[in-house]
């Protein structure tokens, strides 16, 4: 495997959102006080494009990331499910580009951003330019606009295999995912008071690489890694770090 990045926090990733067709990871995380701050990572070469981007209170998170364009959306009440406010940040200048309220955020298309305003009913959206923020189309059906790319895949728990049998250090699942002729599997064990996330791959039923990923782990991760084509993600450090290889 050959690492591609690993970024440090000060705080505790809360959400990511990814955007392959701009190659783009949008990082949410938050202090001790629940602030929260924004990152923006050309994933593919581990660039980092922008850090630590500040925006209103703590009710505003992620929303997506759009080429140029950091989006946010916000919660009014932390007992509304429904957001009413959207802002676009540039991710060069970490400047405001553009501004909505009163509008909910449903989705990145091809076609735009996919809004809902208040006369809108349950099937239809709004369209949004991300480069201007302006109306593009009112009463769209969301089912005729084109979703974005998305291959992004997460290992899921699996029986053991012949490979790999229960050890007595392992707790938990075992972690699988195929992609193309090689498999990775994961799993946790004990080390010391501590658990720690033990990565292989396999390729024709031969072991050909076997590391510690995560180590000095608390409890058990519900989720482990996820993978973007040849890529894999993983969040460690008390989720305070996010590190990729290219395998």
């Amino acid at each position: 495997m050959t690492e591609v990045f690993a970024h440090k926090y000060d705080g505790a990733i809360w959400k990511m959102e990814l955007n392959e067709t701009a190659a783009l990871l949008a990082i949410e995380w938050r202090d001790q006080d629940g602030l929260p701050y924004f990152s923006v990572i050309h994933y593919p070469s581990g660039r980092l494009l922008a850090d630590r981007i500040q925006y209103g209170d703590r009710w505003w998170t992620l929303a997506g990331v759009h080429h140029h364009q950091l989006l946010l959306q916000h919660y009014p009440q932390p007992n509304i499910g429904q957001t009413q406010g959207l802002v676009a940040i540039d991710i060069d200048s970490e400047k405001v580009s553009w501004e909505l309220f009163n509008v909910q955020f449903i989705e990145l298309v091809q076609e735009g951003i996919a809004v809902k305003q208040r006369f809108d009913n349950v099937q239809t959206v709004s369209l949004v330019d991300p480069s201007s923020g302006s109306m593009l189309k009112d009463r769209q059906l969301l089912n005729e606009l084109a979703p974005l790319f998305r291959n992004i895949r997460s290992a899921a728990p699996a029986p053991p295999s012949s490979l790999f049998p229960f050890t007595s250090t392992q707790v938990g699942p075992y972690f699988f995912l195929e992609n193309k002729e090689k498999e990775f599997w994961a799993y946790h064990e004990k080390n010391g008071d501590k658990l720690r996330v033990i990565l292989t791959i396999v390729q024709a039923g031969v072991i050909q690489h076997r590391e510690c990923i995560i180590d000095h782990l608390d409890y058990l991760l519900p989720e482990v890694f996820f993978m973007v084509d040849q890529q894999l993600f993983f969040v460690r450090n008390n989720k305070r770090e996010i590190v990729s290889y290219f395998v």
